[in-house]
């Protein structure tokens, strides 16, 4: 009996001997005080915009080609040449319209020299009005002949409407030029613009005259100060979309074709701000440190949205009146924190 009660106290004394680890291993999850400013959660009021992209177009361009057939006898312009208004550009062979100019004005001498002749015979009743009436217009037909002729002359050389750059050349000296063939395509690079299609929807956000900033990423520069220009009347039936102009400043390095992009403002919303600097990522997930009433941090994950210069829009994971630390680096997921400053969300952007 006395065995079996020695047995039993040493049973009792080694479970006893087990349990106080335990209370070591709470006393090491303790963790130090922290020691930060905390952000306390209030609605905001934020913009809500929608991007526009687009390309940049020169206001002026223009396809170049001949209004009658000939070869091209001489090219005078390449791509990036620089041209003036009136600047000839290409001239055809034209023998041939030489010969039909001395041939037609050879026929309006002869016309005005029978109607002078024509018309001193009649002082002399020596011919009838009608003679005379049939020998002025024999000499207008004429008069007209040779002026169509010059016209077919002008025709023959290709000139610059207006002052730019030649952007491409799709003929060569000695080729020979078709009615409405393109020979040359010139743009003017000193006036671009940015042509963006902008949904049905977002057009009562935008009006002609507008000023708006304008990002062209090739630059990396700041936003160009860009003027509506036109917004055309009618849209594409099948994207429901509207072609929008907007007129560009002269800028270095900007060319036809980048790639730019602005902001329509749609409105306000209401939403959750915080400051960025209180956000940790780590890879694909984004969480911040709450810290409740008992003033310990909590690692909780949320969901972010749009960023505002500094700020950062939460979509979920937090609610309004809850505090978050202002330096979301410093967190420590259970540690206590003495609040050292509290500072008020921030206000719209």
């Amino acid at each position: 009996m006395k065995r079996w009660l020695i047995a039993a106290l040493l049973v009792l004394s080694g479970c006893g001997s087990k349990e106080e680890p335990a209370t070591a291993v709470v006393s090491a999850a303790s963790q130090a005080t922290i020691e930060a400013a905390v952000v306390e959660i209030a609605s905001s009021q934020v913009p809500v915009r929608v991007e526009v992209t687009g390309q940049v177009t020169p206001i002026f361009q223009a396809v170049l080609s001949s209004r009658i057939q000939g070869t091209i006898d001489t090219l005078l312009v390449r791509e990036g040449t620089r041209v003036s208004k009136g600047q000839t550009l290409i001239q055809l062979d034209n023998r041939d319209v030489q010969a039909d100019l001395a041939r037609a004005k050879a026929e309006e001498e002869n016309a005005r020299t029978q109607l002078k002749r024509m018309n001193s015979l009649l002082k002399d009743e020596a011919v009838s009005k009608q003679e005379v009436e049939n020998a002025s217009r024999t000499f207008k037909v004429a008069e007209a002949n040779r002026k169509a002729v010059l016209a077919q002359l002008s025709y023959t050389v290709v000139k610059a409407p207006f002052d730019g750059v030649i952007t491409e050349k799709k003929v060569e000296a000695g080729e020979l030029a078709s009615p409405g063939q393109p020979l040359l395509k010139m743009e003017d690079p000193l006036q671009l613009r940015l042509e963006a299609t902008v949904a049905e929807g977002d057009l009562k956000s935008i009006s002609r005259g507008d000023k708006i900033p304008v990002l062209i990423d090739a630059l990396a520069a700041q936003a160009l100060s860009g003027v509506v220009s036109q917004i055309l009347p009618a849209g594409d039936p099948q994207t429901h979309t509207f072609m929008v102009k907007v007129d560009l400043p002269k800028t270095a390095g900007l060319k036809t074709g980048m790639f730019g992009r602005f902001q329509l403002d749609k409105g306000i919303s209401h939403t959750i701000l915080i400051p960025a600097s209180s956000v940790v990522e780590r890879g694909e997930l984004t969480s911040v440190y709450v810290v409740g009433a008992d003033r310990v941090a909590r690692l909780r994950w949320i969901k972010a949205g749009r960023r505002f210069d500094q700020q950062l829009e939460i979509l979920s994971g937090v609610n309004v009146g809850e505090r978050v630390l202002l330096d979301g680096s410093r967190g420590i997921d259970g540690a206590p924190v003495q609040i050292l400053n509290s500072i008020a969300a921030p206000a719209m952007p």
